[in-house]
């Protein structure tokens, strides 16, 4: 954690226009033992690897080690955690289950979606349990159909979208087709409740494009990365190892991307924390 905050302090206060993560490629096997330097690794991975990283590290000067609900209250949590729901209905049976876990990101199925959209439509989308896949209900211990559905719980300030382009088989194959995505995104459709009474309201969970992650290449085990960001004038900018250049938004929009970064204009307020104005990204 310590690593990570030196290093965007350096990026944010240093006059010149390059920095180095010096520090992070020689502390590789901190963030996980199993990444080496000069090797290819996956960003996405290297990405959930550090943010654990950083959680953990908060967690170890909590003594005693706090509960399940009180441990994702670290600042990682708190800037990309949110919580999906997972729930099920019996047809025929008046019972419902409803399951919560936490996400740091989300990974979308990219194989029949077009768009960002169309991704989170199929992962929100109900699914029936029906046939050889009948579910138990637990009120009768019954084999019954029924209707599962997951959902955003509760959305992210912070939300990261993950486009599964890589089959991590023997070869690490690419989807390489272009998946659109837009420089603002409306998570309500995809939230628990969406459409009815006790849903979100239309427009109250809005996010804007900050960050785009570009994988070019065949496979996940060779290629290159580069980064599309948006400063906090609203200029977009390439950052591409030593080179930094401004961009125009409609090249931004035309990239093939692996990694998505939304920023809530909202942001969720925090148990015990005044809610307070979105920072312009960037800034």
């Amino acid at each position: 954690a310590h690593m990570t905050q030196h290093h965007i302090r350096r990026a944010l206060t240093a006059s010149s226009s390059i920095i180095s993560p010096g520090e992070h490629a020689k502390a590789l096997r901190l963030v996980n033992k199993r990444f080496r330097l000069g090797r290819q690794e996956d960003s996405h991975e290297f990405l959930r690897c550090l943010l654990d990283a950083m959680h953990e590290s908060c967690l170890k000067r909590m003594n005693p080690k706090p509960p399940p609900e009180l441990a994702t209250t670290t600042f990682v949590y708190r800037i990309f955690g949110g919580r999906l729901r997972s729930q099920i209905r019996c047809e025929g049976i008046d019972y419902e289950s409803c399951k919560y876990d936490p996400f740091l990101d989300l990974s979308l199925e990219i194989n029949r979606a077009s768009s960002v959209s169309a991704a989170l439509r199929h992962f929100t989308a109900r699914e029936v349990l029906d046939g050889s896949n009948k579910y138990r209900c637990p009120k009768n211990n019954k084999l019954v159909r029924a209707i599962k559905q997951i959902t955003v719980h509760e959305p992210p300030n912070v939300l990261t979208i993950h486009l599964k382009r890589f089959e991590f088989g023997s070869f690490g194959s690419k989807i390489t087709k272009r998946v659109d995505f837009d420089l603002e995104l409306d998570l309500g459709p995809f939230m628990s409740g969406w459409g009815t009474n006790k849903g979100p309201n239309p427009g109250a969970h809005m996010y804007d494009l900050y960050g785009v992650l570009v994988h070019q290449g065949h496979s996940v085990h060779s290629g290159h990365y580069y980064c599309y960001v948006r400063s906090g004038t609203g200029m977009w900018h390439r950052c591409d190892d030593t080179s930094v250049q401004q961009v125009a938004e409609r090249q931004v929009l035309g990239q093939s991307a692996y990694i998505l970064f939304y920023v809530r204009r909202k942001p969720r307020a925090l148990p015990g924390v005044a809610p307070a104005k979105a920072a312009a990204p960037g800034a």
